[in-house]
């Protein structure tokens, strides 16, 4: 079994592909299963960089940074309080769907400006949390500008 899973977080490195090498050192996402091969699992990942979509690599060439789902084994006595893992204001989207689906997936300034303007108005501040978005918006445009 892969240690790998959609959604985790790896840093690729050692990648022996010419057109792949400059990949090497940065981080990605894993979106996809591509293929196997005799090289072994290969996997769809997104860089953490707008420019590049997705490569494929192979699991030697990646490294887990953090993982999508706990794959810790669980003790007995090991339960989390829903408060803690689906608080209120971060559910009860029509879809189902919850802020970390989505937050999980971006870069850090992305994801907690995310995570303020749906929370907005669902917990204390409402204000507040519209002016930390912002400032974690112009945070990434900053980021944005010194990488350009």
């Amino acid at each position: 079994m892969s240690e790998f899973t959609v959604g985790d977080w790896i840093e690729i490195q050692g990648v022996k592909t010419k057109s792949h090498q400059k990949y090497n050192g940065k981080l990605g996402c894993i979106h996809a299963k591509a293929f196997t091969s005799k090289e072994g699992q290969a996997w769809d990942v997104r860089i953490n960089d707008p420019i590049t979509p997705a490569i494929v690599v192979f699991e030697s060439e990646m490294q887990l940074i953090d993982w999508n789902v706990d794959k810790r084994p669980k003790a007995p006595n090991d339960t989390a309080d829903a408060s803690i893992i689906s608080p209120a204001h971060y559910t009860g989207f029509s879809n189902g769907a919850e802020v970390i689906d989505l937050t999980e997936h971006l870069n850090f300034n992305r994801g907690c400006a995310v995570k303020y303007l749906c929370r907005a108005g669902r917990k204390d501040n409402e204000r507040q949390d519209l002016l930390k978005a912002l400032y974690y918006i112009k945070r990434e445009i900053a980021r944005m500008e010194v990488a350009s």
